[in-house]
């Protein structure tokens, strides 16, 4: 596990980094305009996942595949699953772009609360990064094969260097240099940084596809050949896991329109607790996103074993993930619990308001770091079995029947503010937590043929 997970888990964190420099830098923006900015981000990543989530979702179904194939001794089937699902990418790809470009006005008109600010500076962040969908879901395919076949270690070196790229075009588009004739871009630089990072990444799994080993013992491109079983079954496990990323969005998308209405409530507030809360999310996807990353590393693991014959060994993966995952969340909570405001002005420097509105909820999130670990790991442990639709059967269940109707209540509702906003997402993350245990506890995923 730990010769897995260690590569995707440092690969994750890189690219989260490419999203969590685009809030650090521009809040190193004047003060009223990095908090409009940093409010703008927090909107707009949600809008932006739903879409390119939603096809990056087949990643699912071809890192399933792949790793059966590949536990079969099968290596020329398993590459065949890489050039069908990159079939299949290159159209979902451009698809979600034009279709993300197009209805981001809309929705984020919709769900931008807390000011005109948010709404405009949002609306022009978010259609910059959906020019980015179409290399982000290709990348995802790459991705997930060599995540299938054990080669974790292609994408950290890919997103190593998208984030050395992303932060560089950061400092240029954000702040501008007119020495070189480079104009200040404030938000929407960021978003050009972040998009030019996503495409230098594709093109560096692309090389790696076609490297001598690729082409000649998975001959990748050689068998140009559309298998329509491949096909159907990355689509029918990509429909459900593209499902549970949207429903994860809508719900974080309103969980951030209630925290809007918070704010618009408050006299003076201007964007501060739909900031905080922007910089609490990318404070806990230091955590979230190592925890998917080892689920990933565990559904790989899954997926062999169960290729392999051996459903035991894949539930001894899933639980021992578990374990370690609890573990380091165990430690990242207490540094968390003893410098909450400290940690959140690493985003928000430059307006004192916004961790000391964050402060209190970050500690109150932070009690839930082990479950979230739970059903992180867990939920990916059961994509790489092929228990998609229960995932995202279990995402729409708690998403709109706690997480929404409980912030609404809690929030803007009853007047619990921010405390009662995170309460309910507490909440959310500890049923999550307990439904892929007793899930993952049954027996009936290790039937699941692929």
């Amino acid at each position: 596990m730990f010769r897995l997970g260690a590569w995707v888990i440092l690969a994750m964190l890189t690219q989260f980094f490419v999203n969590y420099f685009d809030t650090l830098m521009v809040g190193r923006l004047e003060p009223e305009v990095a908090t409009a900015s940093q409010a703008a981000l927090g909107l707009g990543m949600p809008v932006f996942w739903a879409v390119g989530g939603f096809f990056a979702a087949i990643g699912a179904g071809t890192q399933a595949i792949t790793g059966r194939r590949f536990a079969e001794r099968d290596e020329v089937a398993a590459g065949q699953v890489l050039f069908n699902s990159l079939c299949v990418g290159v159209a979902a790809g451009v698809f979600g772009g034009v279709f993300g470009w197009f209805t981001t006005p809309v929705v984020v008109e919709a769900l931008a609360s807390a000011s005109p600010e948010q709404a405009a500076l949002g609306s022009e962040y978010t259609q910059i990064r959906m020019i980015g969908v179409a290399g982000m879901v290709i990348t995802f395919s790459y991705k997930a094969f060599f995540d299938g076949i054990g080669r974790t270690y292609v994408h950290l070196w890919a997103a190593l260097a998208m984030n050395v790229f992303n932060i560089v075009l950061n400092y240029l588009f954000i702040f501008g240099v007119e020495s070189i004739g480079i104009p200040r871009m404030e938000l929407a630089g960021a978003g050009y940084a972040s998009v030019t990072s996503t495409y230098l990444g594709l093109a560096i799994m692309v090389i790696v596809s076609a490297s001598r080993d690729c082409t000649e013992r998975f001959q990748i491109y050689r068998h140009r050949k559309l298998d329509r079983t491949v096909i159907w079954n990355i689509v029918r496990l990509l429909v459900p896991s593209g499902t549970a990323t949207v429903i994860l969005m809508a719900g974080f998308a309103l969980f951030l329109y209630f925290v809007g209405q918070i704010d618009a409530q408050t006299p003076g507030s201007g964007n501060t607790f739909t900031a905080a809360t922007s910089a609490i999310i990318n404070t806990m996807a230091l955590c979230f996103m190592p925890a998917i990353a080892f689920g990933t590393a565990t559904a790989t693991c899954v997926s062999q074993s169960l290729g392999a014959g051996k459903p035991n060994l894949a539930a001894r993966y899933g639980w021992e993930s578990v374990r370690l995952g609890i573990y380091a969340m165990m430690v990242v909570g207490v540094v968390f619990m003893a410098a909450p405001e400290s940690i959140i002005a690493i985003l928000a420097p430059n307006d004192p308001a916004v961790p000391a509105a964050a402060a209190s909820s970050l500690r109150m999130v932070t009690l839930s770091l082990p479950l979230m670990a739970v059903g992180l790991i867990l939920a990916q442990a059961l994509y790489g079995a092929g228990a998609n639709v229960y995932v995202a059967v279990v995402e729409g269940i708690l998403h709109f029947g706690v997480l929404v109707p409980l912030t609404w209540l809690l929030g803007p509702k009853l007047g619990y503010g921010m405390e009662g906003v995170w309460f309910s997402a507490s909440l959310y993350v500890a049923l999550l937590g307990v439904s892929m245990a007793v899930k993952f506890a049954s027996k009936g995923w290790r039937e699941i043929k692929l």
